[in-house]
């Protein structure tokens, strides 16, 4: 997530330092210390929408500053040295023309956000949410969180209250859902009274625990006119997807989560999954040899198991198989009490090829509600 992290960071080192050029060149330079020359690249790309290459915006940005303190010996002015930078010495500007920061800021925000809500729009929340994905897939280990929120019976209240109240409360769950994010959370409107979130490093329970909590915030809030619902109270409704267990691509991942959320209209005023479903498997921590064999690979390997539930088990393996790929897992006795065997779905891979091993999270085909029983009848299981 280190990219959307970055990017949301220099966004919000150009807004909250305004005009003042000096504090906004150190405050990019610290993120420069700690995440590389993509600061300087990104801090290019917002001010001039140009993307540079890496080297290239690292050379242009450390050029220019180095020509303005010969100069002046000053940073107050550093925007415009780089501008200056750009349009003489490289010709990389031809036709600049220069705006006050805050309107420029202004302009790209506009491009990228809803008008009523001022949340982000649909199409840049695809585009940070493949982004998301695409790091995700080059780095072991990484987990983030999409949500999806519907308002309930908002068409109703439409009906019976006018759009222009439909308006302010949808400007009024916009600011719920702002007051419910840290930073480098995206929220965005995803379209009519449809809303979603992306959730930087979250695992799946900590999404559940952030949708419950703004939907909780939705159903205490007094909107105007709710009294006039069927219900009197305006409510929302949410599904929750997680990488990569629910997807390794983001239309997978806006699939799982449209269709947690469709479950959740079911009753309405509710989030999918619930909280306590994710919980509710017991997992018998275990150590033996498993066999499994990778899709497409004709001879069994070797494995040793870590944990097993009625949902699936971890494996530490020498094998690296790709995510979301079918898995065949043989039981053989007398490393356990019977022979069995199943199919799973592998969802999740850490460890590194220096490391010679990885630990792999598998998915059974389908719950297997008494393999424990078959495999442990004398082991005690704790909550997972």
């Amino acid at each position: 997530m280190e990219t959307l992290a970055l990017s949301e960071g220099i966004r919000h080192a150009f807004n909250h330092c305004g005009t003042n050029d000096e504090q906004l060149f150190l405050t990019i330079e610290s993120l420069a210390d700690k995440q590389g020359d993509r600061a300087y690249h990104e801090a290019l790309n917002y001010l001039f929408a140009r993307n540079f290459s890496l080297d290239q915006a690292s050379r242009y940005w450390r050029e220019a500053t180095a020509n303005l303190r010969r100069n002046s010996g000053q940073l107050c002015s550093f925007r415009a040295a780089l501008l200056d930078y750009l349009r003489n010495k490289t010709n990389e500007l031809r036709d600049p023309r220069i705006i006050e920061a805050s309107t420029l800021a202004e302009i790209q925000r506009s491009a990228v956000s809803d008008g009523l809500t001022r949340l982000y729009n649909q199409s840049y929340f695809k585009q940070q949410l493949r982004q998301a994905v695409a790091l995700a897939n080059r780095q072991s280990g990484q987990s983030f969180s999409v949500i999806l929120f519907d308002l309930d019976h908002f068409k109703q209240f439409n009906d019976r209250c006018g759009h222009l109240q439909g308006d302010n409360a949808l400007r009024l769950l916009s600011e719920i859902l702002q007051n419910h994010t840290d930073d480098l959370d995206l929220p965005a409107r995803y379209g009519g009274e449809e809303f979603a979130v992306l959730l930087p490093d979250t695992n799946l329970e900590e999404a559940i625990q952030r949708a419950e909590a703004i939907r909780r915030a939705v159903e205490q809030q007094a909107f105007a006119g709710q009294e006039k619902l069927d219900t009197t109270n305006l409510t929302i409704s949410g599904g929750v997807a997680c990488y990569p267990q629910d997807g390794t691509t983001a239309n997978a991942l806006i699939e799982a989560a449209d269709h947690m959320l469709y479950a959740a209209k079911v009753a309405r005023n509710m989030v999918q999954p619930r909280l306590d479903n994710t919980r509710c498997a017991s997992r018998h921590h275990y150590r033996n040899i498993v066999e499994l064999r990778l899709a497409g690979q004709p001879r069994f390997a070797s494995a040793l198991s870590a944990d097993i539930s009625h949902r699936g088990l971890s494996l530490k393996s020498d094998r690296s198989p790709e995510i979301g790929s079918v898995v065949e897992l043989r039981f053989r006795y007398p490393f356990w009490p019977r022979n069995l065997e199943t199919f799973g779905y592998v969802r999740h891979i850490s460890g590194t090829p220096a490391a010679g091993s990885f630990k792999i999270g598998i998915e059974f085909d389908q719950p297997q509600n008494s393999f424990c029983a078959m495999l442990l009848p004398d082991t005690n299981s704790e909550p997972a």
